[in-house]
């Protein structure tokens, strides 16, 4: 499978524009957004775009930066608020006859953008570009957008405009990989995705490859499942994200990432080591690392008995990729020091609180701990986790204790969070239980034929533990305890401690079934937001590859769990997403006054 082709394609695209807004002999100066700048990296790289006349590059920022030549480019997400900063810029600046301004918006051009720029009167010296990449490989098996604004966009303000980049992206993957045969969707988001991609491919007729390297293409989005967003990831790469923050595959070894510190590389096909430990469970990773430095130095130590010979063919072989592998060995324990001493005290009790909230015991000494906790102000987006995590699973607070909490919360962090509030009962994690609520289960179809005719239950889905119960994704014992051959890393669950089976894991070892996948809960569970393909089409069971793609954002300990099930059943499968995404982050940005997008 080669996914620099990917890569390719997304630079000549790039390349393209550049050429058509100036040739590659003309000196530009470009301005790039920070979340832009890892991507772009990815994508073309400094010395391409050096190629391409770029002399002077910039990080955006409130002001203009101190131009050299008449070529000005910015490259910025399709943000309001970004593309608002730099139309005030140009605005202070004022038109020059002989300079030329070209803001590159990804992925698109979005009409709010357009009209803004058009209210403020700089249109007419500002040239708008929309630029899209296509899937970007950070690891050997996951693939993402790197859109971080999307889940907002499409999820919190339903605006789907941005969807439109995804189904391109998946268009281009089917071009240069070949066409899916069977598709399967979970979700609104991924239903319109799809639905773009067939009006396209019927207008537009692409040609496709004649052998396909990949059979099946299952989307998801990101509400199906808040609940293995909200829960503390447990693998090492998970950890990581949780608490170093990954940007485009990189994470920083310090508090901000500031220019010039320890960077780590999450690929494990350029690091040996990381592909050995990423999926493994954190408590195990110190020991591994700990013999890997061992085996290591076994290997450096050469005995003085060696032959000239043996020493020479060491040296010219073995060496470098023994420094190597220690230098990154070195990184790796780095990074395990700096996250045991952030979570030192209050992991263990954390995971002891998620237990509770899954499996709905000790429900008095849960809220007991959240109030608390808000009282000594503790870190708001961890509260507001457990207060989701406790909302999801219960299916709705009471009232007396959804007030209790929401003024609690205004009092301690202040009412400024009165819109973070908003955000989150608007995507369903912190709200008031509804006594009235009708049960979905008795209304929903028994058969698989009956999915296209369901009513939609959009706004009134099955309670999520119920789901949980169907599904089986509570991997507990009888006493209410995790199981504990859920965390030894050959059940799905051990990614969160053994308490939660991802329901992505689930989802995609049903639809693998080989005759027909059995999908008879999910129907009930989630109604017309399933969409079905040709189950008697010829390549439903081949074994091909499996693209597995998130509308709105996947986390790392999914991806480790799609991880196990490849191993499990023998067959690859890649993980295709709009962006990375943990629940630390995923609360942080709810919690921003910065929410325009």
């Amino acid at each position: 499978m080669d996914l620099g082709n990917l890569r390719q394609s997304s630079q000549f695209r790039l390349l393209n524009l550049l050429t058509k807004i100036a040739p590659s002999d003309v000196q530009k100066d470009l301005v790039i957004h920070e979340d832009l700048m890892k991507p772009i990296d990815l994508v073309s790289g400094a010395r391409l775009l050096r190629e391409q006349g770029v002399d002077k590059m910039f990080k955006l920022a409130s002001v203009a930066p101190p131009w050299k030549n008449y070529i000005r480019l910015y490259f910025i997400p399709s943000i309001y608020a970004v593309a608002e900063n730099v139309a005030k810029q140009l605005k202070r600046h004022g038109v020059e006859k002989t300079v030329s301004y070209h803001i590159i918006v990804v992925p698109k051009v979005l009409t709010v953008i357009h009209s803004l720029f058009e209210s403020l009167g700089v249109l007419d010296f500002v040239t708008l570009h929309s630029y899209s990449w296509d899937f970007i490989p950070l690891d050997s098996n996951l693939l993402s957008l790197e859109l971080h604004h999307l889940f907002k966009a499409s999820f919190l303000k339903e605006e789907n405009s941005l969807l439109t980049s995804v189904a391109k992206a998946l268009m281009s993957f089917e071009c240069l990989l070949g066409k899916f045969s069977c598709v399967m969707t979970l979700g609104e988001k991924s239903q319109r995705v799809h639905n773009l991609l067939n009006t396209w491919k019927n207008e537009i007729q692409p040609t496709f490859p004649v052998e396909t390297e990949f059979t099946h293409l299952i989307m998801l989005d990101r509400n199906i499942d808040f609940v293995s967003l909200l829960l503390t990831q447990l693998t090492y790469e998970g950890v990581l994200d949780e608490n170093l923050k990954m940007k485009s595959g990189f994470v920083y070894l310090d508090a901000n990432g500031a220019e010039g510190s320890q960077r780590l590389m999450l690929n494990s096909a350029s690091d040996e080591i990381y592909g050995e430990i990423k999926g493994k469970h954190i408590s195990a990773v110190f020991q591994h690392l700990s013999k890997k430095a061992k085996e290591l130095q076994q290997k450096r130590d050469i005995k003085n008995t060696d032959s000239i010979e043996e020493m020479k063919n060491f040296v010219s072989h073995d060496l470098k990729r023994i420094q190597s592998q220690q230098k990154s060995l070195a990184l790796h324990i780095s990074a395990c020091e700096i996250v045991m001493k952030r979570q030192a005290g209050i992991l263990e009790e954390l995971l002891e609180l998620q237990e509770d909230a899954m499996s709905g015991t000790k429900m008095k000494e849960y809220l007991a701990f959240l109030e608390d906790s808000i009282a000594r102000q503790f870190n708001l987006a961890t509260i507001l986790r457990l207060c989701c995590l406790h909302s999801i699973m219960e299916d709705g607070l009471p009232e007396k204790e959804y007030h209790l909490l929401q003024r609690q919360l205004l009092q301690a962090y202040g009412y400024r969070h009165l819109t973070t509030l908003h955000y989150l009962q608007r995507l369903g994690l912190f709200n008031q239980r509804d006594s009235k609520m009708i049960s979905l289960e008795p209304l929903l179809p028994d058969r698989l034929a009956r999915v296209a005719h369901a009513a939609s239950f959009r706004s009134e889905r099955m309670p999520f533990r119920k789901i949980c119960q169907r599904l089986n994704l509570l991997p507990l014992d009888e006493s209410s305890q995790p199981n504990p051959c859920a965390k030894s890393g050959q059940h799905p669950s051990y990614v969160f401690g053994g308490v939660y089976t991802p329901l992505v894991y689930h989802f995609v070892e049903r639809c693998l079934k080989e005759k027909e996948p059995s999908l008879g809960d999910y129907v009930r569970c989630f109604g017309n937001n399933l969409r079905i393909g040709d189950c008697s089409h010829p390549q439903w069971g081949a074994r091909g590859k499996i693209l597995v793609c998130f509308i709105g954002g996947v986390t790392l300990a999914e991806v480790a769990s799609l991880d196990l099930l490849s191993r499990q059943l023998g067959r690859q499968i890649v993980v295709a997403t709009t962006s990375t995404i943990s629940g630390s982050d995923f609360m942080e940005s709810m919690t921003s006054q910065h929410t325009d997008t």
